[in-house]
């Protein structure tokens, strides 16, 4: 990965029949809320003056200046919120990188009332309730931030679309939305959450104490049976979820991926 929640290294499955929109201007919108998610990662929650309807599993450029560059630099962040009931706050999630000429700004020096520029919404890497059923959502670390934002937006809609999320984290200390998909996995039906642990080997929170693998993918498939899945995270993760699905029989348009540089 680079640069936190970064630009999406590919899209597929582009909705079939939505309108095309005029491509986004850029706007400043105010950050009004940082919320600390791990010890790397952040959600900041921005103020439009321009909102603009998103898809759940979109995202949104933003630029800052950088010292010593001559131009702002721009990344891509995806939006971790829902649509519903109001888009006028979008949350984005924001992994700050070693090294990183955006994310630490963001998540250090960008407190609430800071201004920042944005454009968007962009990307195809998304799903409705329209679209159905059941759903089979796989993420490794800030992958998960658009499957979040899916979710979400169905506890928004009240609809029970059947999902199940297969989620990679370093440990329970770096599992994004450690809480809330805690409280959601208790209280709603059509949700369940598989945690799989990377440095923990005996935290009884995890299903799974190694990476995501062939077996991994092979139980949530069993026991989803899924019309849909949605990948999201690093290049290589997302390529052998993808190759484990295709080898159970699962139909390639159902496939939706998007991969983190």
């Amino acid at each position: 990965m680079s640069d936190t929640v970064s630009q999406p290294a590919s899209q597929q499955g582009a909705p079939v029949g939505r309108v095309k929109r005029p491509a986004p201007s850029w706007q400043s919108g105010e950050v009004v809320e940082v919320i600390v998610e791990t010890p790397e990662t952040s959600s900041l929650r921005i103020q439009l003056p321009e909102p603009t309807e998103f898809l759940p599993g979109q995202y949104y450029n933003i630029r800052i200046p950088v010292e010593g560059r001559p131009r702002p630099i721009q990344r891509a962040y995806s939006i971790g919120s829902s649509p519903l009931p109001s888009f006028d706050v979008i949350e984005v999630g924001v992994k700050e990188m070693e090294g990183g000429l955006v994310s630490p700004e963001l998540v250090r020096r960008r407190p609430v009332g800071s201004l920042l520029e944005v454009r968007g919404p962009y990307g195809a890497f998304t799903w409705t309730d329209e679209d159905g059923g059941p759903v089979l959502l796989i993420g490794a670390g800030s992958g998960v931030v658009p499957l979040m934002a899916m979710i979400r937006y169905q506890v928004a809609k009240g609809t029970q679309v059947p999902m199940h999320l297969l989620f990679s984290s370093k440990s329970g200390e770096f599992v994004i939305y450690r809480d809330e998909l805690a409280q959601l996995a208790d209280t709603q039906a059509w949700f369940r959450v598989s945690h799989a642990f990377t440095r923990d080997s005996g935290d009884p929170m995890a299903r799974y104490h190694r990476r995501i693998d062939k077996e991994m993918v092979g139980d949530a498939y069993l026991e989803t049976s899924p019309r849909l899945a949605y990948l999201c995270g690093p290049p290589e993760m997302v390529d052998d979820c993808e190759r484990a699905l295709l080898e159970l029989g699962m139909d390639p348009a159902s496939i939706k991926t998007e991969k983190y540089d």
